[in-house]
């Protein structure tokens, strides 16, 4: 369900005209449960510590090649509209393994830095990187940070490309809200910030997940749900809280329906949210 304020007459009387104020609906009521928002962050911290410093503990197998495919495509697409043709500053947020870096981002860009929580998968981009003469022929560099994603400092204006995939998942609405936007004055002039996630259907509306990958329906006492599955719309509420415009949106989609659909989104900063309160108000007229 999309935000929106409702209203509904009482009945009876004299008091038949007045109208009741009904709390308005937004995505952030979907955390008020306790289930799911207590331990949120305990939980993630340590499914993530728990997976394997590989391809299926980084992915949960069978989607890498056709996720990495994808990408590929999408960014040479962006890269040939940029200018020179190609990215210079990138960051790869929740960068795991390196997986992405090292398949898609190296190839289109000057320098990546990868931020990533867990030591033993940023070891392991460190492992598979560091040596690669191709991405060095390329010119591209790199840079290891061992960070969560909300102490990253984000310098302004530095980053002429910013990926981020399958972390807002793993994020409260409050915490991606707060990451997008310190990520939004963090994009170049010519830069831009790409979100790809798993996406839920209009009429799935936005659900949770359990650390075994499954539908958490809570209620039964066990441990709260590790990741939230949201829609489109949902996503592109919190870009726009965020001052966030969406440039561009594909949907990658597995026509054998094995894997869930995936969509990606280009971003860039809204002129108007950086707007200053007094430019706004010189920009106004009487009517």
């Amino acid at each position: 369900m999309p935000p929106a304020a409702k209203r509904r007459k009482t009945g009876g009387g004299a008091d038949a005209a007045e109208e009741e104020e009904v709390a308005e609906w937004t995505y952030d009521r979907l955390w008020d449960d306790p289930e799911i928002s207590q331990g949120w962050h305990t939980r993630n911290v340590k499914f993530w510590r728990s997976q394997g410093a590989d391809v299926r503990g980084a992915t949960g197998g069978g989607v890498s090649q056709r996720d990495l495919a994808f990408s590929k495509g999408a960014v040479a697409t962006l890269a040939k509209g940029h200018s020179g043709g190609r990215f210079g500053p990138a960051l790869d947020l929740g960068a795991g393994i390196g997986r992405v870096t090292e398949g898609v981002l190296r190839h289109h860009c000057e320098h990546v830095d990868l931020v990533e929580f867990v030591q033993k998968h940023l070891q392991k981009a460190k492992e598979k990187l560091s040596p690669a003469p191709a991405a060095k022929k390329k010119g591209c560099t790199f840079a290891f940070h061992n960070a969560a994603v909300q102490k990253f400092d984000i310098p302004a204006q530095h980053y002429e490309f910013i990926w981020c995939q399958w972390l807002l998942m793993y994020l409260t609405d409050a915490d991606a809200l707060s990451l997008l936007r310190r990520l939004g004055p963090g994009i170049a002039a010519d830069g831009m910030l790409v979100v790809k996630e798993n996406v839920s259907t209009p009429d799935k509306l936005t659900y949770f997940d359990g650390a075994d990958g499954e539908l958490w329906e809570g209620g039964d006492g066990g441990s709260g749900p590790v990741s939230v599955v949201r829609t489109e719309l949902h996503y592109e509420d919190l870009f726009q809280r965020a001052g966030l415009l969406v440039k561009d949106q594909q949907l990658q989609q597995d026509p054998a329906g094995k894997t869930m659909d995936m969509a990606l989104f280009v971003l860039v900063p809204d002129p108007r949210a950086l707007e200053t309160p007094s430019a706004k108000s010189k920009g106004r007229r009487k009517a």
